[in-house]
């Protein structure tokens, strides 16, 4: 009887990684019953003392058969049938008529209960191991040929790869998790020696870092995009750390030689931070976010697009709470002054988008900082 199983085995890999192990495996057994087959299952071996093959998907009317079949991959009686031995071996193995089968003599009497007359075994593989079993029952004897065997490794194959994908894929994401942890927590390191230094410049740090989060979601930036602007941020004014702390908290005016010493801070916190292996471009946000679009920023005058996004973001939220903020050397000016600034630059200094994601937050979305 040859089913029509080319189907599954043609560009499958796309729709494998799209779910998840379970509901790939209960997908596939159902689909291998609806194309006639009597039963489908996926067991597990496991390595326990009865070397117990556990079924963790099924699909068909017999799975009470399951049930009593206490199917194992050990040396004994129940795991010399096909699935005992398509572990241990890792090839498929047929069973074209359960009643002449010796092998088979532990499941008879249930298998002519639930009418199956015939088994096909697939391995599922990894590069060193069998890591599951696709078993595959039908009601009619030598329902196996030659064509309808291929074009089962084939499906066993597309199913041993997508599983590998998907448990790939979450290894990935449990290692960038950690990964990303690990990030957060020298940004933490770094941020908190700025704050031993300088309260100041660390509360600065962590309401710019809130700011140009909201205006990157505004402007629909990548999740992963905003978490580069997150973590830049708070670590932004690190290069203050090689400032003098009398400069930082003069309390009058700055000399032009002063100011240019505290000028040079965007270039520290880059020298600082640039060896870092961070997925984003940390270091360079740093220390560009002191540029504007007309060139007048420091410390390398760039232009326009010239500028990384995020750095022109940020360059709007630092503006607007610095001067927001209370200075050694003057008093808070307030959010008004702090609005009417940035709308004066858009376009000149400020990137015009990011201005009016600000302003809107403030206005009409009720931002503020905690």
């Amino acid at each position: 009887m040859n089913r029509a199983l080319l189907p599954l085995s043609r560009g499958n890999e796309v729709v494998v990684r799209a779910i998840e192990e379970s509901d790939l495996l209960s997908a596939m057994c159902r689909i291998i019953v609806e194309v006639g087959y009597r039963m489908a299952w996926v067991g597990v071996p496991q390595q326990d003392t009865a070397r117990t093959v556990t079924p963790v998907a099924w699909a068909g009317e017999v799975g009470q058969y399951l049930e009593k079949a206490h199917i194992s991959w050990a040396d004994e009686p129940r795991g010399h049938g096909p699935a005992g031995r398509a572990v241990r071996s890792g090839e498929p193995q047929i069973c074209q008529d359960f009643s002449t089968d010796p092998s088979m003599a532990p499941w008879i009497e249930d298998a002519k209960k639930h009418r199956i007359a015939s088994s096909a075994v697939l391995p599922l593989k990894n590069e060193s191991s069998v890591f599951s079993i696709l078993s595959i029952y039908s009601a009619d004897t030598n329902a196996f040929d030659a064509d309808e065997l291929n074009l089962l490794r084939e499906l066993a194959s597309v199913l041993s790869f997508g599983i590998r994908a998907l448990r790939d894929h979450s290894e990935r994401e449990a290692f960038e998790t950690r990964w990303r942890t690990s990030l957060e927590a020298t940004v933490g390191a770094i941020a908190a020696t700025v704050e031993k230094r300088d309260p100041y410049t660390a509360g600065h740090q962590h309401r710019v870092a809130k700011l140009a989060v909201a205006i990157a979601r505004e402007l629909q930036l990548s999740e992963n995009a905003i978490q580069g602007i997150y973590l830049a941020s708070l670590i932004h004014d690190v290069g203050k750390i090689v400032v003098p702390t009398d400069v930082l908290n003069k309390p009058g005016r700055l000399s032009e030689l002063e100011f240019q010493l505290i000028k040079t801070h965007v270039q520290a916190g880059y020298e600082i931070v640039k060896n870092v292996a961070f997925p984003w471009p940390i270091g360079e946000i740093v220390l560009q976010h002191h540029e504007r679009l007309d060139g007048s920023g420091y410390p390398r005058g760039l232009r326009s697009e010239a500028i990384l996004v995020e750095a022109k973001i940020m360059a709007v939220a630092d503006v607007v709470d610095a001067m927001m903020s209370r200075r050694p050397y003057r008093a808070a000016l307030g959010l008004d002054a702090a609005l009417e600034e940035i709308a004066n630059g858009s376009g000149k200094l400020y990137h015009p988008s990011a201005v009016a994601s600000c302003i809107s937050l403030f206005r009409q979305k009720g931002f503020h900082f905690d």
